[in-house]
């Protein structure tokens, strides 16, 4: 397995392939990299594709493990230096575009060549005057109980939670939703319960309007956990962004639409080029 030290002796795992402009695709809350593996075998013929396994998860696992999202940032940072990549592309899905959040807010963006946002928002927590967070009103009342309710009754949180990863209204996939299931369960819930702790408290809306960089915000049409107005929030807060949605997907567009979520991504990497 392909391992790199950030630094502190914690040996990360990340996957390679292809050759080109480097892009690095970020995955969310309690994922790894083998969700994107439809979109590694689609880019891997004109890009570098670079995929960890973010701190936590999966290879990238060990115990004791409770990293916050400025962790997350600076293992992406060593990432970038260990594996000597020029004016990556970040690719974030959810979780994974506040890591990327969080490295331009403490690193900058002068060594990045792009951001795509993938189904995500700049603060998931609602209150009164914001209510572009996850969908439904969530609080921070109930983000400050979630923590306890992840370590304790993990599977019932899995189970509660995955109706809304896929569109809204649609059939569904019976075999992707059993897979992410049983991804899911394999995590370990304290480090689950510390990373969600750590993406409640974050806020990047001041952070947002400093971005320099092309970027595209990619949605899933019939997302159950974040709506079009969010979308339009973060293409309007920064400069030159830019909109796709991927109709008949929801919160995993790359996984439930992959041809037209890589349709959209290759057209923004080729716009770029």
């Amino acid at each position: 397995m392909p391992l790199f030290d950030p630094g502190d002796g914690h040996p990360l795992y990340y996957e390679e392939r292809g050759a080109g402009r480097p892009v690095v695709l970020l995955h969310g809350w309690a994922c790894h990299a083998g969700y994107f593996a439809p979109q590694v075998a689609a880019l891997a013929a004109r890009c570098r594709v670079v995929v960890p396994d973010l701190r936590g998860h999966r290879h990238s696992h060990r115990a004791g493990d409770a990293p916050d999202l400025a962790i997350l940032a600076g293992d992406l940072r060593a990432l970038v230096a260990a594996a000597g990549l020029t004016d990556p592309v970040l690719v974030g899905w959810s979780m994974g575009a506040l890591v990327a959040f969080e490295y331009i807010r403490r690193f900058g963006d002068g060594g990045l060549g792009g951001l795509v946002v993938v189904d995500m928002t700049a603060r998931v927590v609602n209150d009164r005057e914001w209510r572009l967070g996850l969908l439904g009103g969530y609080t921070a009342s109930q983000a400050a109980r979630a923590p306890e309710l992840i370590r304790r009754e993990w599977a019932r949180w899995v189970e509660a939670f995955l109706p809304s990863v896929l569109a809204a209204d649609g059939p569904g996939d019976p075999a992707l939703l059993d897979w992410i299931a049983g991804e899911m369960r394999g995590c370990d819930p304290d480090t689950m319960a510390a990373l969600w702790q750590a993406l409640t408290v974050a806020d990047y809306r001041p952070d947002v309007a400093r971005i320099a960089l092309p970027t595209l915000i990619l949605l899933g049409a019939r997302s159950q956990l974040y709506g079009p107005d969010t979308a339009a929030w973060l293409a309007g807060a920064i400069p030159g962004a830019a909109v796709a949605s991927i109709a008949d997907a929801g919160h995993a567009p790359h996984l439930e639409r992959p041809k037209a979520f890589n349709r959209a991504l290759a057209g923004f990497l080729e716009r770029l080029a």
